[in-house]
């Protein structure tokens, strides 16, 4: 009976992926027609270290307040895996550590939560984590360089 459960989430979760994979094509499709076609100019547009600082900055602000205007406690209005890779691109930029432990706390969602986006964020190549030479308890936390590069796109589109 148990083993049944199990077997009907594990296919109702891979129903679940197949259908995210699909929008995600799709997203990735619609991305390339409009790069080929020039729809994006800004992302030709190089911007300097300084500016993609202050416009993760400011996304990040934004988001934050958003969720204290708007949020009842039930995260309904988080980007939390967002706010935690805009917290780590501003470090990665401004070249200063930050802990696991530290971007789970600054996400204002649950620790357990942040760190299981943390690890799957992990496991999808869009974070790096490497030990921390100056206490091997913890652990340091860095963008791969395809998510950097997939996030400073998104801020040189960003209109803010």
């Amino acid at each position: 009976m148990r083993m049944n459960k199990i077997s009907e989430e594990v296919i109702e979760i891979k129903s679940s992926l197949k259908k995210v994979m699909v929008k995600l094509k799709a997203l990735e499709e619609l991305i390339t027609v409009n790069e080929k076609s020039g729809v994006e100019e800004k992302t030709a547009k190089k911007l300097g270290t300084g500016e993609l600082i202050e416009r993760a900055r400011k996304n990040l602000r934004w988001s934050r307040s958003k969720v204290q205007a708007m949020d009842s406690g039930y995260g309904l209005f988080s980007d939390a895996c967002w706010n935690m890779c805009l917290d780590i691109y501003i470090c990665n930029l401004n070249r200063e550590p930050i802990t696991v432990s530290s971007i789970a706390h600054s996400s204002g969602i649950p620790m357990t939560t942040a760190m299981r986006y943390i690890n799957v964020m992990v496991k999808q190549g869009l974070l790096i984590k490497t030990p921390n030479p100056s206490d091997n308890r913890m652990f340091l936390v860095s963008m791969s360089m395809d998510s950097i590069e997939r996030t400073t796109n998104v801020l040189i589109s960003y209109p803010g």
